[in-house]
């Protein structure tokens, strides 16, 4: 009898908008986080925290290993999916994001941060709701299906300027994490960050683009 599959396992006829790299980086964040949340929540001198911790280190240096690897298969089309998740009470943030396991970490973690937190699985589908309402920041992958990231940035620049932006990406079809976030920078995101990276990184990035446009008497009682 073969093995289950494991939770982020896709069967071999799913399509998917991703390549076997970004995939890869995607699953590296997830255990990343997982690896992250587990670390802090140990007793450091215990076994299970040290094993945490070094899971944290491997997951680390498969990321940057990643990074390395260039030549990949081109894209299929993926179904979207829309998944509103209002959660927490603090500020808002829609996260955008084709791979449903890292939107839904990251969604997680916004709404454990104290974030009030929504999800889209595509750029289109993702500026439907930034319209509707006009988050204080959005979190998005730059390769998805439907419409791309760097197309999205560009829409919701002009249809919520308040909005701040923060891109990631993993470098898709071709391995281009540096253009793609450089050209998302130029087209006006406040930050940018590269796959795969710790949930920590991203809230703290977070908070640091949302406080750059928040008055000195707000930021004391922001998330």
């Amino acid at each position: 009898m073969p093995p289950a599959p494991l939770p982020f396992d896709r069967p071999s006829g799913t399509a998917t908008a991703a390549s076997p790299t970004h995939d890869l980086k995607n699953l590296l964040a997830v255990i990343l986080g997982v690896c992250e949340q587990l670390a802090e929540s140990l007793d450091p001198a215990s076994e299970p925290g040290e094993l945490a911790r070094v899971g944290l280190l491997a997951a680390e240096r498969a990321g940057r290993l990643a990074h390395r690897m260039q030549a990949e298969p081109p894209p299929r089309p993926v179904t979207p999916e829309l998944v509103p998740q209002p959660e927490g009470q603090g500020r808002t943030v829609l996260v955008v994001e084709d791979d449903p396991d890292l939107l839904r970490l990251m969604t997680t973690a916004f709404a454990r941060a104290g974030f009030k937190a929504y999800s889209a699985r595509n750029g289109r589908l993702a500026l439907q709701l930034l319209r509707a309402l006009e988050p204080d920041l959005m979190v998005t992958d730059i390769v998805m299906p439907e419409k791309e990231g760097i197309a999205t940035i560009i829409e919701a620049k002009q249809a919520a300027p308040a909005t701040s932006v923060i891109a990631i990406s993993g470098g898709g079809q071709y391995g281009r994490t540096g253009n793609f976030l450089q050209w998302a920078e130029e087209l006006g995101a406040d930050e940018v960050m590269a796959k795969p990276f710790p949930m920590s990184q991203l809230l703290t990035a977070a908070r640091v683009v949302l406080d750059r446009k928040a008055p000195p008497a707000a930021r004391s009682a922001a998330v």
